[in-house]
Protein backbone atom coordinates (compact mmCIF):
# COMPACT_ATOMS: atom_id res chain seq x y z
CA UNK A 1 0.00 0.00 0.00
CA UNK A 2 1.46 3.51 -1.11
CA UNK A 3 1.42 6.08 1.30
CA UNK A 4 -0.25 9.49 -0.52
CA UNK A 5 1.78 12.66 0.15
CA UNK A 6 0.24 15.27 2.06
CA UNK A 7 -1.06 18.69 0.49
CA UNK A 8 0.42 20.62 3.02
CA UNK A 9 4.47 19.10 1.73
CA UNK A 10 3.72 20.23 -1.69
CA UNK A 11 2.23 23.66 -0.59
CA UNK A 12 5.32 24.31 1.38
CA UNK A 13 8.35 22.84 -0.93
CA UNK A 14 6.83 24.81 -3.94
CA UNK A 15 6.85 27.88 -1.26
CA UNK A 16 10.34 27.28 -0.54
CA UNK A 17 11.43 26.50 -3.91
CA UNK A 18 10.07 30.22 -4.68
CA UNK A 19 12.19 31.73 -1.67
CA UNK A 20 15.08 30.30 -3.30
CA UNK A 21 14.34 31.78 -6.27
CA UNK A 22 13.97 34.94 -5.06
CA UNK A 23 17.24 34.94 -3.33
CA UNK A 24 18.92 34.00 -6.89
CA UNK A 25 17.70 36.74 -7.94
CA UNK A 26 18.91 38.59 -5.32
CA UNK A 27 22.12 37.32 -6.35
CA UNK A 28 22.15 37.70 -9.79
CA UNK A 29 20.71 41.79 -9.25
CA UNK A 30 24.35 42.37 -6.89
CA UNK A 31 26.61 40.49 -9.25
CA UNK A 32 25.52 42.37 -12.20
CA UNK A 33 25.02 45.94 -10.56
CA UNK A 34 26.16 48.64 -12.60
CA UNK A 35 28.59 50.97 -11.87
CA UNK A 36 25.94 53.68 -12.24
CA UNK A 37 23.86 51.87 -10.59
CA UNK A 38 26.60 51.41 -7.70
CA UNK A 39 27.82 54.47 -8.26
CA UNK A 40 23.79 56.11 -7.31
CA UNK A 41 24.48 54.53 -3.58
CA UNK A 42 25.29 56.50 -0.75
CA UNK A 43 29.37 57.03 -0.45
CA UNK A 44 29.19 54.62 2.66
CA UNK A 45 27.02 51.71 0.52
CA UNK A 46 29.26 52.21 -1.61
CA UNK A 47 32.67 51.53 0.50
CA UNK A 48 30.75 48.59 1.96
CA UNK A 49 30.10 47.03 -1.39
CA UNK A 50 33.74 47.57 -2.26
CA UNK A 51 35.18 45.88 0.64
CA UNK A 52 33.44 42.53 0.03
CA UNK A 53 35.95 40.48 -1.43
CA UNK A 54 35.42 38.16 -4.05
CA UNK A 55 35.28 34.92 -2.01
CA UNK A 56 31.96 36.37 -0.37
CA UNK A 57 30.39 35.93 -3.72
CA UNK A 58 31.75 32.62 -4.21
CA UNK A 59 29.80 31.99 -0.69
CA UNK A 60 26.77 33.86 -1.60
CA UNK A 61 26.73 31.96 -4.97
CA UNK A 62 26.91 28.74 -2.84
CA UNK A 63 24.09 29.59 -0.06
CA UNK A 64 21.20 30.54 -3.09
CA UNK A 65 22.08 27.77 -5.12
CA UNK A 66 22.65 24.75 -2.83
CA UNK A 67 18.69 25.88 -1.24
CA UNK A 68 17.29 25.75 -4.57
CA UNK A 69 18.91 22.51 -5.73
CA UNK A 70 17.83 21.50 -2.43
CA UNK A 71 14.81 22.44 -3.07
CA UNK A 72 14.08 20.83 -6.25
CA UNK A 73 15.47 18.00 -4.34
CA UNK A 74 12.46 18.33 -1.90
CA UNK A 75 9.81 18.28 -4.50
CA UNK A 76 11.69 15.39 -6.36
CA UNK A 77 11.44 13.64 -2.89
CA UNK A 78 15.17 13.35 -2.37
CA UNK A 79 17.31 12.25 0.41
CA UNK A 80 19.88 14.86 -0.85
CA UNK A 81 17.92 17.43 -0.50
CA UNK A 82 19.06 17.65 3.20
CA UNK A 83 22.88 17.40 2.14
CA UNK A 84 22.06 20.77 0.36
CA UNK A 85 19.92 22.42 2.40
CA UNK A 86 23.18 22.28 5.21
CA UNK A 87 25.50 23.56 2.66
CA UNK A 88 23.26 26.17 2.01
CA UNK A 89 22.63 27.12 5.88
CA UNK A 90 26.50 26.87 6.14
CA UNK A 91 27.44 29.24 3.27
CA UNK A 92 24.41 31.78 5.11
CA UNK A 93 26.23 31.69 8.61
CA UNK A 94 29.93 32.29 6.84
CA UNK A 95 27.88 35.19 4.53
CA UNK A 96 26.06 36.66 7.23
CA UNK A 97 29.17 36.44 9.78
CA UNK A 98 31.28 38.28 7.27
CA UNK A 99 28.65 40.88 6.28
CA UNK A 100 27.65 41.91 9.38
CA UNK A 101 31.20 41.42 11.69
CA UNK A 102 33.43 41.58 9.60
CA UNK A 103 32.59 44.56 6.92
CA UNK A 104 30.66 46.37 9.58
CA UNK A 105 27.02 46.41 7.50
CA UNK A 106 25.62 47.37 11.14
CA UNK A 107 27.36 50.84 11.29
CA UNK A 108 26.46 51.21 7.19
CA UNK A 109 22.85 50.30 7.81
CA UNK A 110 22.12 50.14 11.72
CA UNK A 111 20.24 47.31 13.37
CA UNK A 112 18.05 47.19 10.37
CA UNK A 113 21.28 45.28 8.75
CA UNK A 114 20.20 42.37 11.22
CA UNK A 115 16.72 42.13 9.56
CA UNK A 116 17.62 40.19 6.63
CA UNK A 117 20.29 38.03 7.75
CA UNK A 118 18.18 36.70 10.92
CA UNK A 119 15.40 35.97 8.40
CA UNK A 120 17.11 34.18 6.18
CA UNK A 121 18.94 31.89 8.84
CA UNK A 122 15.92 31.41 10.62
CA UNK A 123 14.65 29.93 6.77
CA UNK A 124 17.41 28.34 6.37
CA UNK A 125 17.62 26.53 9.41
CA UNK A 126 13.69 25.15 8.72
CA UNK A 127 14.30 24.07 5.86
CA UNK A 128 17.02 21.80 6.92
CA UNK A 129 14.60 21.00 9.74
CA UNK A 130 12.11 20.27 7.10
CA UNK A 131 14.24 17.75 4.77
CA UNK A 132 15.07 16.18 8.40
CA UNK A 133 11.62 15.83 9.00
CA UNK A 134 10.44 14.55 5.35
CA UNK A 135 12.61 12.06 5.25
CA UNK A 136 11.51 10.24 7.88
CA UNK A 137 8.15 10.07 6.30
CA UNK A 138 6.68 6.96 4.18
CA UNK A 139 5.34 9.24 1.88
CA UNK A 140 8.51 11.00 1.23
CA UNK A 141 10.42 7.42 -0.39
Amino acid sequence: METKTPLWFWILSIIFLLWNLIGIGSFVAQVLMTPEALEALPKAERELYDSYPSWTYIVYFIAVFAGFLGSLGLLLKKRWARTLFLVSLLAVLIQMGHSLFVANALEVYGNEALILPVIVTIISIMLLWFANFCAKKPWYN
